[in-house]
């Protein structure tokens, strides 16, 4: 492989398969668990509790209130993919 074959942010491509790999995984798995009708709302909450618990487990508490901090902060800027009507 030259050099010019490879991209300016290797880093950014790495991240960016990492992040495909990671929404696949999740799509099979909320697929699956969608078929035993416990609802949107409660699987939501505790895949989120869950993956909090963990980020603090492996990465300290102050990760995990960083990321509880960084969506809070898309959910004011309307960044997150959520629909939204107006009232």
């Amino acid at each position: 492989m030259k050099p010019s074959d490879i991209p300016e942010n290797l880093d950014d491509l790495i991240d960016q398969e990492k992040r495909a790999l990671a929404k696949e995984y999740f799509s099979d798995i909320w697929t699956d668990i969608q078929v035993e009708n416990l609802g949107t709302k409660l699987i939501v909450e505790v895949f989120v509790q869950e993956a909090i618990e963990r980020l603090a487990n492996e990465n300290g508490t102050e990760e995990a209130s960083r990321l509880i901090t960084h969506f809070k902060h898309m959910d004011e800027l309307g960044i997150l993919p959520v629909q939204r009507t107006l009232q």
